[in-house]
């Protein structure tokens, strides 16, 4: 206890001292009554002492105060009650501070400067109170001039909190704002605008100084400038400089403030410098909120784009690591499609392989394509495309399902101009996710009826109905969201993973279509409504459409590298069926020595190879043999396409690969 005690000697000394000399020099102001000042920087001082150091600095206070008073006016008795005062008065200013307020932190939010005003004002009340009235009690002021004398004492301790408590703490503190050469020389430009304008006001070198015009208001775009673009320290510092420059020019008879008498003078000053200083700090601590607050969102951001980018990077691995197994199954399942002679059983059986497999990769594409739609990375690639012969495909394809739920699907095709700019394979999943949804949705023997229409002579209306479970009005308005599909019981009743009518809905306006929803309610069945903008003929004739080549590859030599054993074999089997020339490799050393040996017309690789990458293998093949390359993997994001692309490859396929995509693939390779 004993080194604490004397460790704060010191400091209490010191704040004595800075306390004594303050107060002598407000006391020099004084014309009123020699103990009355109304410019009073003592107050403000030890405000920011008790809000710094806590109350144990209350005997600084009281020695400083008893010091100024002792030796200016009056006895020793009245100098005690009003070190008394001062002292009580610090106390109960910090102490509503820092119950109200928030502390010596008051300044960083703008409720935090009104309710320090407040304080300031409250607790200023106390010093007046014993020190106007210990003078009038023993003869050193006069009971008929109080009310003056009061005014004056505590709007001079109130503007001394309000100017000077800020500037002390602001500058006791580490500056939360780094500087560069241009924010420096900004603020230097402020600081010295309002010093020239002060002088222009106040010094009385110019003759408006002299007509003591009300012009104060010129100071409030610099002021506010400062607080719109520094901190709250350059703002309690500007208001200072002004401050003092103003107290001097009005002392000398110049500016704005001049009244009858010198004491009046500066009471109209510092009512115009209190009011100043409460609205230009609020701003600034306004602006220091909002700069926090864009600080966490930028922080918050960069922490979900990091979130993001893990979870795309666990997306792609995951769409690897479950595509790869299905690659061998459905190779395999080919192979055995095509056998000869099957049994009801064995083709049942086959179909009901199939189904399944086709639906676990459906849940795979899914996930990346809403990955793609939501990071804003779909590419589309938009050609004339027949919406009725894409309504027809995507219902023969989806006719077993349908039969298989004792449905009846209908066709209402009777839209004229059916032509649209689409890409062909995104538009047909809009359909298909549609068509797919109302199966899903519908109990057996329904209906599911598909219709288009022209409203206009420029667009093209699709509807999808279905007698099916139908909607109510809360789910009507969130059935396009994500992982969306009604209620719980949905979800454990119909499974998958709802993503569909999101991936469609964001398809539709990729096309500068809308897709909407419309349901008389539960159990009455819904209605989806794509509408797009059609084609003129003389428009569709601009771009024209792809084809393929038919052309036979019989006997085309490929080099086939995977390291998977059962994905490698299984396409090795499919594409000798096919009449290819197949060398199948495992990794690039023996791609390498393959390709050294024989001349090879295609290559086929997977991109993760045990000793390299595909696309290493393809950028030495492409430096000794102009070979084209067809690149697969169970990584598909637009990035793994784009360095295929890059290395040399014509193609990049996702895994599970059927066989209908991997000739498409060849014959394009080929052809280009």
């Amino acid at each position: 206890m004993e080194s604490r005690r004397f460790s704060g000697l010191p400091l209490i000394g010191i704040l004595a001292i800075i306390y004594f000399a303050a107060g002598k020099l407000g006391l020099m102001l004084a014309s009123l009554h020699a103990s009355a000042s109304p410019v009073w920087p003592p107050t403000g001082i030890a405000l920011a002492a008790a809000l710094l150091f806590g109350y144990r600095v209350w005997p600084a206070i009281f020695v400083g105060a008893f010091l100024v008073n002792v030796t200016t006016a009056g006895d020793v008795a009245t100098s005690f009650a009003i070190a008394t005062g001062n002292t009580l008065e610090a106390l109960a200013g910090a102490w509503l501070v820092n119950r109200f307020a928030g502390g010596k932190n008051f300044c960083d939010r703008p409720q935090g400067v009104f309710r320090f005003a407040l304080a300031a004002a409250i607790s200023t009340i106390i010093s007046p109170v014993f020190g106007v009235t210990s003078l009038a009690l023993a003869g050193f002021a006069d009971w008929t001039n109080y009310g003056a004398i009061w005014l004056t004492w505590w709007l001079g301790d109130a503007t001394g909190d309000l100017v000077f408590t800020p500037l002390v703490l602001l500058w006791c503190v580490a500056a939360k704002r780094r500087w560069n050469k241009k924010d420096a020389a900004e603020v230097g430009t402020l600081l010295l605008l309002l010093v020239l304008l002060s002088i222009v006001v106040f010094s009385g070198w110019f003759e408006i100084s002299f007509r003591n015009y009300p012009i104060a208001f010129i100071f409030g775009p610099v002021v506010i400038w400062t607080a719109f673009r520094f901190t709250q320290r350059e703002t309690a510092t500007g208001i200072f400089i002004l401050s003092v420059v103003a107290v001097w020019g009005t002392l000398r008879g110049f500016g704005p403030f001049i009244r009858e008498t010198e004491n009046q003078s500066l009471l109209a000053l510092q009512s115009w410098t209190a009011v100043l200083t409460i609205t230009a700090m609020a701003l600034s601590a306004g602006m220091a909120e909002r700069r926090r607050v864009e600080e966490e969102l930028q922080q918050q951001k960069a922490v979900v784009e990091a979130a993001n980018r893990t979870k795309d990077h666990f997306l792609a691995m995951l769409s690897h690591e479950l595509r790869t197994p299905l690659t061998p199954v459905i190779s395999a399942l080919e192979s055995l499609e095509i056998e000869p002679e099957q049994t009801e059983d064995a083709r049942s059986a086959l179909a009901m392989i199939r189904r399944n497999i086709e639906l676990e990769t459906q849940l795979i594409d899914d996930l990346l394509d809403f990955t793609r739609i939501a990071r804003d990375k779909m590419q589309l690639r938009f050609a004339p495309v027949d919406a009725h012969l894409a309504i027809s495909n995507v219902v023969e394809i989806c006719r077993a399902e349908v039969q298989s739920k004792k449905l009846r699907a209908h066709l209402n095709l009777r839209a004229n101009a059916h032509l649209v700019a689409a890409d062909t394979a995104k538009f047909q999943q809009i359909i298909w996710n549609l068509l797919k949804n109302a199966v899903k949705f519908t109990p057996e023997d329904g209906e599911i009826t598909i219709s288009s229409s022209n409203p206009s002579s420029e667009g093209l209306m699709i509807s999808v109905r279905d007698t099916g479970i139908g909607m109510d009005a809360e789910i009507m308005r969130r059935i396009f969201d994500p992982f969306e599909q009604g209620n719980r019981s949905f979800e454990r009743r119909f499974g998958g993973l709802g993503l569909g009518l999101a991936i469609s809905k964001s398809l539709a306006q990729a096309h500068g279509g809308t897709l909407t929803a419309q349901s008389g309610g539960c159990d009455r069945g819904s209605t989806f409504i794509l509408s797009m903008p059609t084609l003129s003929p003389a428009e569709a004739a601009t771009v024209p459409l792809k084809t393929t080549s038919e052309a036979s590859q019989q006997g085309l030599k490929i080099l086939l590298v995977d390291d998977h054993q059962d994905t490698c074999a299984a396409l090795e089997k499919l594409l000798v069926r096919r009449g290819y020339l197949v060398a199948a490799t495992h990794n690039v050393r023996s791609a390498m020595e393959a390709a050294v040996r024989n001349k090879f017309d295609l290559l086929i690789s997977d991109i993760a190879l045990p000793d390299g990458t595909g696309m290493d293998l393809m950028m030495q093949l492409r430096a000794i043999s102009n070979v084209p390359g067809i690149a697969i993997s169970g990584f598909g994001n637009n990035s793994d396409i784009k360095r295929s692309l890059q290395a040399g490859f014509s193609e990049h396929l996702i895994k599970p690969i059927k066989l209908e995509k991997l000739e498409a693939a060849i014959e394009r390779a080929i052809a280009g």
